[in-house]
């Protein structure tokens, strides 16, 4: 009898919180609660981890496989399958992190709506659901045989199974993602043709002289490349087989991939009432923090401003958003980590062939945008010495100094594979705002097997060749 009586307050209770919940489901309840597992989501889950090991830490994507965005061109050859391009959940497992595989659909207060028919509740919300390839307003876009850059492991997949196919292969867009892409269909043995509608590949991000540079990378494996010109169409059919381009110029192909930049995602964060910019992303402060108590935004969906010049920036790179994850976790409820994120420097990296190319900081073009007086300097050496020693590659330094503060205000570098954390000595040099006067009399370590000669260090040489131009004026 005690036992029927149990049953019946235990049935009572629960028709209770039926009611008060208004016939829905109860709501499971999470201190934090990230939407997004690229870079930015999992780096703010594993720092809100290190920064408040006790509380229940959610993270929701939709994608049931997560990837290395930087590795997506390399699984068209280098990677013999795109899931040798995936983002491991181990350290999540590890930092008993919950992963839920679902899609946010609705936001209430502090309650979210999820695809599966769940609602989960949050105490802090990080949103990090990065961006979506931009859609040129090309006729023909959307045809069959006309592919973007997307980050999912099924779409990726096919892609790759067009690309087996193609022989002849259109790439849209000169910047990063656009060259890397054309190097390993060219290592794969494709017919490659890029088209870029500004002057110079890598336009963004390096100065024209290295864009040249690039070009000429590709068209001597057999690459046609063309600049300062745009697709005026896609033929239409089953399949693709020609582009049309402005200049009146008609090129066959098999496949088309786009690789035009990016957009962020904003759907969610104007739901939920933040304030955004539509071009550049959600609109937050130097600790990640939006426009709403207790809401923050990280990564490619965040609207990010120049490092140098507090302007707004095109830029959505991974180590960006892993520093603003870092951040972000750590300072969810209050103020532990009293450093703001004070804007993007863009540095970048990749390998063309057997070159690699780096930049950080302002390029010329935008340090004259910006109506900065600058100083350039340059220097050309080997990497090795003496520079018969095998593995030696040749290393064209540029620095930006600006003319009165002497302070570092962008680097750009050719050279073998060495430059790839090179730039990353550029980059806190740009930081700690060293001067010229600074660089030039740094204490280095060099070897001839690693490093080039201490005579001709082109970190220093460049800096030195700037100097004496101001110097003299």
């Amino acid at each position: 009898m005690q036992n029927k009586s149990y049953k019946v307050e235990i049935y009572v209770t629960m028709i209770s919180e039926i009611k008060k919940s208004g016939g829905k489901k109860m709501a499971k309840k999470y201190h934090v609660v990230i939407i997004g597992g690229g870079p930015g989501g999992v780096a703010t889950a594993l720092s809100a981890r290190n920064t408040y090991p006790e509380k229940e830490i959610l993270l929701i994507r939709k994608e049931k496989t997560a990837l290395i965005p930087c590795g997506i061109p390399y699984t068209l050859h280098t990677l013999e399958k795109v899931e040798d391009d995936i983002l491991p959940d181990a350290s999540l497992e590890k930092n008993k992190i919950e992963v839920k595989i679902d899609e946010v659909i609705g936001a209430n207060g502090r309650r979210l709506s999820l695809k599966s028919g769940e609602e989960v509740e949050w105490n802090k919300l990080v949103l990090a659901i990065g961006a979506k390839p931009f859609v040129p307003p090309i006729p023909g876009i959307n045809e069959n045989g006309v592919y973007f850059v997307k980050k999912d492991i099924n779409y990726l997949k096919e892609l790759k199974e067009r690309v087996e196919k193609s022989q002849r292969v259109l790439i849209v867009g000169g910047g990063f993602i656009g060259v890397e892409m054309a190097d390993e269909l060219l290592k794969k043995g494709k017919e490659v043709v890029i088209v870029e509608i500004l002057p110079s590949l890598l336009p963004l991000s390096m100065d024209p002289e290295f864009g040249k540079m690039v070009a000429e990378e590709l068209r001597e494996r057999g690459a046609e490349v063309h600049i300062g010109v745009s697709v005026k169409k896609i033929g239409k059919g089953p399949s693709v087989k020609e582009v049309e381009l402005e200049n009146g110029r008609t090129i066959p192909t098999d496949l088309v991939i786009v690789a035009t930049g990016y957009r962020p995602n904003l759907g969610l964060a104007e739901e939920l009432g933040l304030e955004i910019n539509e071009r550049y992303g959600i609109i937050v402060d130097e600790y990640m923090r939006t426009s709403k108590k207790d809401i923050f935004a990280v990564g490619d969906c965040v609207a990010k401003r120049h490092f140098l010049t507090g302007k707004y920036s095109k830029l959505m790179l991974a180590s960006s958003a892993m520093a603003q994850g870092r951040l972000a976790g750590s300072n969810l409820s209050e103020l532990k980590v009293v450093k703001g994120f004070l804007g993007t420097l863009g540095t970048f990296s990749t390998k063309i062939g057997k070159s690699a190319f780096a930049s950080v900081g302002l390029t010329e073009r935008e340090a004259k945008s910006s109506g900065i007086d600058y100083v350039v300097g340059t220097y050309g050496t080997v990497d090795r010495h003496p520079g018969k020693l095998p593995g030696v590659s040749r290393v064209f330094v540029k620095l930006i100094f600006a003319r009165y503060c002497h302070f570092l205000l962008g680097a750009q570098v050719k050279g073998g594979d060495s430059v790839g954390e090179l730039i990353n000595m550029f980059a806190v040099m740009i930081q700690r705002k060293m001067t010229d006067m600074e660089i030039d009399t740094l204490q280095i370590g060099t070897h001839p097997l690693l490093t080039s000669s201490p005579i001709v260090y082109p970190v220093i040489n460049a800096t030195v060749n700037a100097i004496i131009k101001w110097y003299k004026k």
